[in-house]
């Protein structure tokens, strides 16, 4: 007789806000550390480090189980509200710029999120046979999936270091923060820049140069990040994002191009 899964239907939504965090770079670190320090690693910045950033954003009684649905694998944190939460949008944009600049202050690890708005579901499987191997203390099993996720995921590809918003959402921001979204070229998405001066955030030789010539030119800062940054691909994904906090560039351009949904390409 063919057994049955026990789910929880975490989120079941057309239109719900998304939150999909990307970290940069992991591979590197694959490679170059032991296998203890890349988990404690990961842990630190996956769990420790997204915990505590959330809570910074975030009411005391939002940070019960049931007003998010989060999902955590590899290098990728999945966020998505469970229950009606003012100005989700604005929050999600603070939050990930918060967490964004603790990542590259503490760690020196780059990521990219995208905020978006559609179609998304997440299950959670319980009270499975331990007889069978999806009952396993060693199984987890967490699905989510959905047309935003999709998107998410693929429009990521070929963005510099930043937290991007679908431009279907750039109205739920408020006056301020509109002010700070910065158009990716030729595409229905926006850049949302840091409140503050970055100067702390990047190299210090990058910092050095540009007190001394607050006129510096791109190529004088790309060789000032060349020291940090000796990976041409970390590079070419922070450079974008320190140019145009610097306002040296006033817009985002993708690496390589990117399919919309519904694209014949």
């Amino acid at each position: 007789m063919e057994e049955s899964l026990h789910v929880i239907k975490r989120v079941f939504e057309n239109d719900a806000h998304i939150a999909f965090i990307d970290l940069l770079g992991i591979r590197n670190l694959y490679k170059n550390l032991e296998t203890e320090v890349q988990a404690e690693t990961i842990l630190n910045t996956l769990l420790l480090d997204f915990k505590n950033s959330f809570s910074d954003y975030f009411k005391k009684d939002e940070l019960r189980g049931d007003f998010f649905d989060v999902s955590i694998f590899s290098d990728t944190i999945i966020i998505s509200q469970r229950k009606n939460i003012p100005n989700i949008a604005e929050r999600f944009i603070e939050f990930s710029l918060g967490y964004q600049a603790h990542l590259l202050s503490s760690k020196k690890i780059l990521c990219r999120t995208i905020i978006t708005k559609d179609s998304f579901f997440s299950y959670k499987l319980v009270n499975a046979n331990e007889k069978n191997i999806l009952g396993s203390q060693h199984t987890s099993v967490s699905l989510c999936g959905g047309r935003g996720i999709q998107y998410a995921h693929d429009a990521m590809v070929g963005l510099p270091h930043g937290v991007y918003l679908t431009e279907t959402l750039l109205n739920a921001l408020n006056a301020e923060q509109q002010q700070r979204a910065i158009p990716v070229i030729n595409e229905n998405l926006f850049f949302i820049k840091q409140k503050f001066n970055i100067y702390e955030y990047i190299p210090p030789e990058t910092s050095e140069l540009l007190i001394e010539n607050s006129e510096a030119g791109k190529t004088e800062i790309e060789n000032s990040l060349i020291t940090a940054y000796p990976n041409e691909k970390a590079l070419n994904k922070i450079l974008p994002w320190v140019l145009v906090h610097l306002e040296k560039e006033n817009k985002i351009t993708r690496e390589t191009t990117f399919a919309h949904p519904g694209s014949s390409s």
